[in-house]
């Protein structure tokens, strides 16, 4: 059983179910005041990641090619306009006018498609520990808490492709954990936690113009990249 995963998902989920209870009463001021919080703790979550490093050359190597192949794809800019379609054919007949339908895949992205979310499931796949979605659930469940008192009942909805993306990751990262080492853990971990501190960026509104999921490819290539690394140069 995925503690991480399901931990992650029912947290989301509450949180979302709180927020369309508290509605217009959560003030503007504790949403920001919130918010930089969260920003705050993914800071502090992919400096403790990065720290697990093995070989840090492979780690940046893997980031500056996964992030060119992501520009390249526009990966960002496609899971933007997939989710827009998305959300938008899900709510059809609905009056929502179009910035609504982008704010609301904003959350799924962020839900479905983050760095930090992406590297937890992956890894628990990998080595059974859930502790990164495990402490990315509080942060989750106060987000969706704002945003759902801000956008209202969908956002509980995005839970379903949450769970689902993550479950995805989850069986993908078990059928190919045979072939990884622990060397390949430490760098992929390094490399997630660059994404989760750039996630932490963005959010605290230090660095608002670096697209996150541009960099995804990197966790994939950070495997490869390592292992070369060191059968090649030690």
């Amino acid at each position: 059983m995925p503690v991480g995963i399901v931990t992650d998902v029912c947290a989301t989920f509450a949180g979302s179910l709180i927020g369309c209870f508290l509605g217009s009463r959560l003030s503007d001021r504790w949403k920001s005041l919130l918010n930089n919080l969260m920003g705050v703790a993914a800071l502090v979550m992919g400096i403790v990641l990065i720290l697990r490093v093995h070989t840090l050359s492979a780690a940046i190597l893997s980031l500056i090619v996964g992030a060119v192949v992501g520009e390249a794809l526009q990966l960002e800019a496609l899971v933007n306009k997939g989710a827009v379609a998305v959300i938008s054919r899900f709510m059809r007949g609905s009056s929502a006018d179009e910035a609504f339908l982008m704010q609301v895949s904003a959350v799924l992205i962020l839900f479905c498609f983050g760095g930090t979310g992406w590297y937890g499931a992956l890894n628990e796949g990998l080595t059974g520990d859930g502790s990164i979605l495990v402490t990315k659930a509080i942060l989750d469940c106060v987000t969706a808490c704002i945003f759902a008192a801000i956008l209202g009942k969908i956002i509980p909805c995005l839970c379903v492709p949450q769970i689902c993306v993550y479950f995805l990751l989850f069986a993908i990262s078990g059928f190919v954990s045979p072939y990884i080492t622990p060397e390949m853990i430490a760098d992929f971990s390094c490399v997630g936690g660059i994404i989760t501190l750039t996630a932490g960026l963005r959010l605290t509104k230090i660095k608002t113009d670096i697209k996150v999921l541009n960099l995804l490819p990197a966790l994939i290539l950070a495997f490869f990249l390592s292992a070369a690394w060191t059968a090649f140069i030690g």
